[in-house]
């Protein structure tokens, strides 16, 4: 049984637009899914419109905030999705992203306690905002991840939420389902299953009662353990039995997409090993997102998400490998073909030794002249083409593209060359600033992650 495939095409959304400056489309359709780009409240022009935010006069009488924000973008998400021939109904996975600063704020080093500072602050912003969400998703809601970052594009923005759906007519229904290892509190899907993918939520290593699950916590009276490996190791655990859950198997996992704190990214070896145990061959394509925080664990590091391929339903696992291109970080193959799409692992603009070496220059020597971030956009092109050209693509195809800087300040510089790839319509995209100074990558400013469709 296979699914009707769909070919790529950018969608034209006056009500969800992201500002002309942004490389970025609202939507694109790939194969038998609509792709809806990381999507905000403002109106790209003061801010957030009235009816998103509560009257001056009457801040706390008025709504709450973030309830009247995120209502606001379920409103253009909805035009998204209908203009792809999809609907809320239709919806198989989320992703919510919260903002930890606002404004031109000073943000604090990467030595920070992120929990202690802003624990109740993502706590304020995700209620209200999946109490928005159950407003227009009623049942079988998307599997769906909730993640802080430093700053969104918008100042005023507390929220951005992107969306994937099924188009109508594809000839794919979608199921969700549920067991009694992750149990979570948000009202979501745990799994999804959708023609040929399945996808899962983002799992934290909790219980849902008591915080860390248990063997996660590292005794503070001994040397011995890693709290990293310990916390990616029942992950994995629990991910795996919600893919047997849903009759998937395993070793079909063709992407994973790994949020890490500052504290799990010095811990990258760890992360590594608790993969090689769990896939110890074929590993999936794999992203390294370096977030603020695990918004559902406090003192968490890690959170997981999966998509997972269904051969039966015209999925498989191919994975891609070209001497073109430098390889994955980590313990990765660059990228897995599956049905209609390619699921690149996160790219970096480095060289085989590390960042460029022409950083150096541009930031101590001159640092007003230029910004190295120019380069690594044109490393990070050069090998998304080469993988690409592999896999018998072309990142003119990307569906799906998601961009996180170290510091906003390198965005309008970044911006022009990143647009250069595309002479096809932009991908659905989001622009997220984490930490500062702090990368896979010791000194790269960009991390780029990357879904592309695959032509018949």
């Amino acid at each position: 049984m296979t699914h009707t495939s769909f070919p790529r095409r950018v969608l034209d959304v006056p009500e969800a637009a992201p500002p002309s400056e942004l490389p970025a489309s609202p939507a694109v359709v790939a194969g038998p899914f609509v792709f809806v780009g990381s999507t905000s409240a403002s109106n790209w022009t003061d801010g957030l419109p009235e009816g998103a935010r509560p009257r001056p006069g009457l801040p706390y009488s008025d709504g709450n905030p973030v309830l009247l924000e995120t209502r606001e973008i379920y409103r253009k998400l909805d035009a998204a999705l209908q203009a792809g021939g999809s609907s809320f109904e239709e919806t198989v996975q989320i992703n919510q992203w919260l903002a930890s600063y606002h404004g031109d704020v000073e943000r604090d080093g990467p030595e920070r306690d992120q929990h202690a500072l802003f624990w109740e602050k993502w706590r304020s912003i995700i209620v209200p905002c999946l109490d928005a969400r159950n407003e227009f998703i009623l049942d079988q809601r998307p599997a769906s991840c909730a993640m802080p970052v430093d700053r969104l594009l918008c100042s005023d923005s507390t929220v951005e939420v992107q969306i994937v759906g099924l188009v109508e007519g594809c000839g794919i229904t979608k199921r969700a389902y549920e067991h009694d290892v992750h149990m979570p509190l948000g009202g979501y899907s745990i799994g999804m299953e959708s023609g040929p993918f399945l996808f899962t939520a983002g799992f934290i290593p909790t219980n849902f009662v008591t915080g860390a699950a248990d063997g996660v916590a590292v005794p503070d009276h001994i040397w011995y353990g890693n709290r990293t490996y310990n916390e990616v190791a029942e992950t994995l655990r629990q991910l795996k039995v919600t893919v047997e859950a849903g009759n998937g198997r395993w070793e079909d996992t063709v992407k994973a997409t790994v949020y890490v704190t500052p504290l799990a990214l010095r811990n990258l070896p760890a992360i590594d090993a608790a993969f090689q145990r769990f896939w110890p061959e074929n590993p999936p394509a794999r992203a390294i997102v370096p977030v603020t925080g695990i918004g559902g664990l406090n003192d968490g590091n890690i959170e997981i998400y999966l998509t997972v391929a269904r051969p039966e339903f015209g999925g498989e696992k191919t994975p891609i490998h070209t001497d073109k291109a430098l390889p994955a970080l980590g313990y990765a193959p660059q990228a897995v073909k599956s049905g209609p799409l390619l699921y690149l692992s996160t790219v970096q603009g480095r060289t085989p030794d590390g960042a460029p070496p022409s950083h150096a220059v541009n930031d101590r020597t001159f640092p007003f002249f230029g910004r190295s971030v120019r380069e690594e956009v044109r490393l990070i092109q050069e090998n998304i083409n080469s993988i690409c050209e592999a896999a018998g693509t072309s990142i003119d195809q990307a569906v799906k593209t998601e961009l996180y800087f170290n510091d906003f300040a390198d965005l309008s510089a970044a911006l022009p060359v990143w647009a250069d790839a595309f002479t096809d319509g932009y991908p659905a995209s989001g622009f997220f600033e984490g930490f500062p100074h702090l990368n896979e990558v010791p000194g790269c400013r960009l991390t780029v992650d990357m879904v592309v469709a695959c032509p018949d």
